[in-house]
């Protein structure tokens, strides 16, 4: 490598350090993320709960599903990834008691995507919950039993407390991802798909940083502890 070479090549390391900060300080909460109010509460202990809060019957969700799909098989070992239908209104409700019924008889790898295909794909005309659970059908379940487990205490359990997760995270449109219950992001007016999963790594990232940083000042405080300890002794 000549003297030239090596210039250039370190100018272009020295740029790229200086403009790494930019790609997150251009996150701005209150803009690009939100903050929820209240205690957060994520499921998971020691690791990074991202949940996706979607409808069926939102077409933005269904247009978010490939991007989504993909992002979350690349997701850290530390990273959970789950998902939270929303009612708006009452026509919902049984297309989020199907995704939660759809879980419970284990079917959802196979009828989440299909789902959103038949709706805003093929037009197909499904409203009720009879017509979810004839659709549900062709995955190998019966579809009374569909129907009669959508009625039943797992299911309505689940319902509750998705109802409650809602609410606490104060969900107002669709789709919407919530990181570690602290932090809400929500497609922005000319941002795209890819711009709201930006959004999503650069706080998880934040995320795992703080943990790091509390797991740091607990190891801290245990070590001067131990040491006041011993000087006591």
């Amino acid at each position: 490598m000549t003297a030239a070479t090596r210039l250039v090549a370190g100018a272009t390391f020295f740029v790229g350090l200086l403009f790494a900060p930019l790609a997150q300080a251009q996150f701005v909460e209150g803009t690009h993320f939100e903050r929820i109010d209240g205690p957060a509460a994520a499921e998971t202990d020691g690791g990074i709960e991202v949940v996706e809060v979607f409808s069926y019957m939102c077409p933005h969700c269904r247009n978010f599903q490939p991007y989504v799909s993909a992002w979350e098989e690349e997701l850290a070992e530390d990273v959970t990834f789950r998902r939270v239908p929303v009612s708006f209104n009452r026509s919902w409700e049984p297309f989020a008691r199907a995704y939660v019924t759809a879980n419970v008889m284990d079917i959802l790898d196979e009828s989440h995507v299909a789902l959103f295909e038949a709706l805003h794909d093929e037009r197909r005309s499904i409203r009720t919950l009879s017509d979810l659970a004839e659709f549900h059908s062709q995955f190998g379940v019966d579809a009374e039993a569909f129907e009669s487990t959508a009625g039943s205490f797992p299911v309505e359990a689940a319902m509750r407390k998705g109802r409650a997760e809602l609410g606490k995270w104060g969900i107002r449109s669709t789709p919407t991802l919530v990181i570690n219950g602290k932090w809400r992001v929500s497609p922005q007016r000319g941002s795209t798909f890819e711009d709201m999963l930006a959004v999503a790594d650069y706080l998880i990232e934040r995320e795992r940083a703080e943990t790091a940083a509390g797991t740091d000042d607990d190891s801290a405080g245990e070590a001067d502890a131990g040491a006041a300890a011993t000087a006591e002794s």
